[in-house]
């Protein structure tokens, strides 16, 4: 009984699996996100992560339109961690790019407010 929780609780936890990412500012309205995230998130996962990141702290910057302007990805096939980074670019509602830049409540959905309140997200599901 105790061997079948144990296999159990081992499998939730890779199913929620962890990440982490940093906010590097880079100019007034640029910043990287970087994500590193579990093994069992796949290359996939870490990309939502960094990109939810993003969204989540486009909102925080005051701002609701943005566009990437850098992605780079890699997995370590020793650690099985995956890496992404994203260069976002906020854009003011009334620029030219407006138009076609990505709005940062869309991306988080309905509940944007409730995902902001949470932060960047730490799971990969």
């Amino acid at each position: 009984m105790k061997f079948r929780i144990l296999v159990t609780a081992v499998a939730l936890t890779a199913l929620s699996a962890c990440a982490q990412s940093s906010i590097q500012p880079m100019s007034q309205d640029t910043f990287k996100v970087a994500t590193t995230a579990a093994p069992a998130c796949g290359p996939n996962g870490a990309r939502n992560v960094a990109f939810k990141t993003a969204a989540v702290e486009v909102i925080r910057r005051g701002g609701d339109k943005f566009v990437l302007v850098g992605d780079a990805n890699n997995s370590n096939f020793w650690s099985g961690t995956h890496d992404q980074s994203m260069v976002v670019r906020v854009v003011q509602e009334n620029s030219r790019e407006a138009s076609n830049a990505l709005s940062a409540r869309n991306q988080l959905g309905a509940n944007w407010q409730e995902v902001l309140a949470k932060g960047a997200p730490t799971t990969c599901t």
